[in-house]
């Protein structure tokens, strides 16, 4: 049997190995962020990027600690600034990476001292080399004893049917990441388009958005996950009813004013332009928001700083 952890002798996992511990950590990062998100809300929060019980960076981050301080782990000083240092550059990465393809932040560091650009800060690196020793000392020691005295012919078809899993998970995680910046991009640019119609036709709209909008901040924060999300689907319609609403009358006024446009082109490309807005907020369906809600209510500290009126907006929304 191979070595245990604990006696500081630098131990060759197998890939199966690998995988396990990713796993485990990621589950013990998901019981730790689900339990604090749960009792700050008073309610019942699954926390992370992914569906299912696992939070990623926390695994990543644990293999990250264990490569990092593979040669320093006899020295508890060491395997903290180690361990500090490999899983701070994790999160750099990662953070910066998930931004630039979802164009949104998922967690974000902004209100605390000594960050850089919200991906990281000080007392979360701090953290992450607490984290380190605890888990050299103390986590890891019986996490290790269970898997290296796990029998090949039950690790093997467990870490195949947890990766199984973990990659639909994943699949299913992305696309509604990917729909989400979708839906943000197509929400600003509609917005944007309404407000460049609304000064070309010298118009303000006769809609209350903003009256909605203090609605849905005077709301009563709602429990029921199930609810919430109904809500969201619910406001969501409204909204969209709203935008839509406001091209009708931004349509009545182009026919108006296109009496006076000198080309029968110019007149039609006016009123057609505004009629594939109203098609386009039209097409945005049911299922879309209901991904939206889902993605969201997981990550409820996410923000995006490419579309921060949009995505606070939609954040007004799940309330």
């Amino acid at each position: 049997m191979q070595e245990p952890f604990n006696s500081f002798v630098i131990v060759h996992y197998t890939l199966l190995q690998w995988l396990m511990f990713f796993y485990i950590y990621s589950f013990i990062g998901w019981i730790w962020e689900s339990l604090y998100a749960s009792v700050g809300q008073k309610r019942p929060v699954n926390r992370g990027f992914l569906h299912g019980p696992v939070i990623p960076i926390y695994g990543f981050g644990a293999l990250c600690v264990l490569v990092s301080t593979i040669d320093v782990r006899e020295s508890s000083v060491l395997v903290f600034f180690f361990g500090m240092f490999g899983a701070t550059l994790l999160e750099l990465v990662t953070g910066w990476a998930m931004e630039k393809l979802f164009h949104v932040k998922y967690w974000d560091y902004k209100n605390f001292p000594l960050n850089f650009h919200g991906y990281i800060c000080l007392p979360a690196s701090l953290a992450w080399g607490l984290f380190s020793v605890l888990m050299i000392r103390v986590i890891h020691v019986p996490i290790e004893g269970i898997v290296l005295n796990m029998r090949r012919g039950l690790l093997e078809p467990l870490a195949m049917i947890i990766t199984a899993m973990f990659a639909v998970d994943l699949y299913q995680s992305v696309n509604e990441a990917m729909d989400l910046r979708d839906m943000l991009v197509k929400i600003e640019q509609s917005k944007e388009y309404i407000h460049t119609m609304q000064r070309r036709l010298e118009i303000s709209s006769t809609v209350h958005i903003d009256d909605f909008k203090r609605k849905l901040r005077q709301t009563a924060e709602c429990h029921d996950p199930f609810a919430l999300r109904r809500n969201f689907i619910e406001n969501a319609k409204q909204l969209r009813e709203l935008r839509a609403q406001q091209l009708r009358e931004l349509l009545s006024k182009a026919e108006e004013a296109s009496k006076n446009l000198p080309y029968a082109d110019e007149r039609g490309k006016l009123k057609d332009s505004i009629l594939a807005e109203l098609e386009r907020i039209g097409a945005r369906g049911e299922k879309q928001y209901s991904r939206m809600a889902s993605i969201l209510g997981r990550n409820p500290h996410a923000v995006s700083e490419e579309h921060k009126d949009v995505f606070e907006e939609i954040r007004n929304m799940l309330k």
